[in-house]
């Protein structure tokens, strides 16, 4: 996961892993990776609400027109999370920040989620985290679910901190975490400064699906045009092949055809057979001992076994010889035992073997490169 940190006007990049390290800039976006901006709470504006209870997407809509009322001439953009549920309402965290923000970092940064700061913390048990960014005071309570409550102060006292724990209602405060040395008269587990902002510590327990904007998988258009072409060059390539054959055969039926027609024409006359009528029947006949190949019946063979979200990457169909036609093509399918059993009910499969050993991605897919023999042809 990479993360840009926007505060101030200002971008910084971090690689979280197994360790979390600075570094100048991250490289060109990768294959499903993850690539997170977050926007500083010094940044954005907190608002706490109670809307509603309604469908996620609807409270989104709500919290969008609110916003809009709310800064009626400034074009924002907002992150929230649900702090608690009731039985008709909804209590929510709401941080807003310029929507020049976004448009900032995109030119540098091409990021696939936006997530504001204070909501990048989870933890374990009810705890009340206090950290100080610059100089400002930030207090989260924050449970299992995300962040409860929020409170940023310029200089920390003890009152403000008692008058925040006691708006905590119905949050059942375990610990006091704090990164700063703080006198109160409370326990409190005292944790050191970081080189690093304190949610790097935390962003990787967090549930980013509610922040995505982008996908992280960008279609290569380039590649999918030239993929199209390639596959129509091969399969024209495959048509003129085919043709050839046919051309090859029927002239083996001619050459075979004048070299026995002494023999079988005896034959015929003894039979009182006509010549001519001889002549078509065996072209006819020794034509149907040479089985024309429809690469349409192929394709359309293969797909029939596919689930959804299976598809063909390459394929070559040719004769293995005049009455066996044999297809040698790679599919990418999350169900490969299932695509498997479904050749094994086809009637007009002869045979099929794997020629590789299954590969399977990260993202569970398998490539399966095939070798199909056919009865049927068209």
């Amino acid at each position: 996961m990479y993360i840009c940190f926007y505060k101030n006007g200002e971008k910084e990049y971090y690689e979280v892993d197994k360790n979390i390290k600075k570094i100048d800039k991250p490289r060109k976006k990768g294959f499903l990776e993850k690539r997170v901006l977050v926007i500083s709470s010094k940044d954005a504006h907190y608002l706490k609400e109670t809307f509603p209870k309604t469908t996620y997407e609807n409270l989104k809509n709500i919290i969008q027109n609110h916003i809009e009322d709310v800064y009626p001439n400034e074009k924002m953009d907002f992150n929230f999370n649900i702090a608690k549920t009731y039985e008709n309402t909804v209590k929510v965290n709401i941080f807003v920040f310029p929507f020049a923000i976004l448009e900032d970092v995109k030119k540098d940064f091409e990021f696939t989620h936006v997530i504001a700061e204070p909501l990048c913390f989870k933890t374990k048990e009810n705890d009340i985290l206090i950290y100080k960014e610059d100089d400002i005071y930030n207090i989260l309570a924050v449970s299992e679910e995300g962040l409860y409550s929020y409170l940023q102060i310029k200089d920390f006292s003890r009152d403000y901190f008692e008058f925040f724990l006691k708006g905590l209602s119905d949050f059942e405060m375990k610990n006091i975490i704090s990164y700063e040395d703080l006198s109160l008269d409370m326990d409190i587990v005292r944790k050191q400064p970081k080189a690093y902002p304190v949610f790097l510590d935390y962003i990787k327990s967090i549930d980013l699906k509610p922040y995505k904007r982008y996908s992280a998988f960008k279609i290569n258009e380039d590649l999918v045009f030239r993929a199209i072409i390639y596959f129509l060059i091969g399969y024209g390539a495959a048509l003129y092949v085919n043709h050839r054959y046919y051309q090859e055969n029927i002239k083996k039926i001619h050459y075979l055809d004048k070299k026995l027609k002494p023999f079988i024409k005896a034959g015929l006359v003894t039979k009182e057979t006509n010549k001519n009528h001889y002549n078509k029947s065996f072209i006819k006949a020794y034509k149907n001992t040479v089985i024309k190949i429809d690469p349409i019946f192929i394709l359309d063979n293969i797909t029939s076994h596919f689930h959804k979200g299976d598809y063909l990457t390459q394929i070559d169909i040719k004769p293995l010889h005049p009455t066996v036609p044999q297809a040698n093509f790679t599919i990418v399918t999350k169900k490969p035992f299932e695509f498997l059993e479904s050749l094994s009910k086809d009637s007009c499969i002869k045979d099929f073997n794997l020629e590789s050993p299954l590969s399977e991605n990260m993202q569970k897919v398998y490539n399966l490169n095939m070798k199909v023999e056919y009865l049927c042809v068209h």
